[in-house]
């Protein structure tokens, strides 16, 4: 697949094109982008998610209510 030649800068209606804005611009990110960067979670567990991990190993159960609406859910047919 040949790569892409970008499109020039159009200025935007109402809008002064200055330096700031291209660089403003090409700093953002799309949402998809967003979710596959590496620096969107941090590096430390929640102290949440290390209870729930303790418990798990301890051989605690889930009290979650996920079976039961996952039994609703599929009785209204949806």
């Amino acid at each position: 697949m040949p790569a892409k030649t970008p499109l020039p800068q159009r200025s935007r209606p109402g809008k002064h094109g200055t330096p700031a804005d291209g660089s403003v611009e090409s700093s953002l990110t799309l949402p998809h982008e967003r979710d596959q960067s590496l620096d969107m979670t941090s590096d430390t567990n929640s102290p949440q998610v290390e209870q729930a991990a303790r418990d798990l190993k301890k051989g605690f159960k889930d009290t979650s209510k996920a079976p039961e609406m996952d039994q609703a859910y599929r009785k209204l047919g949806k």
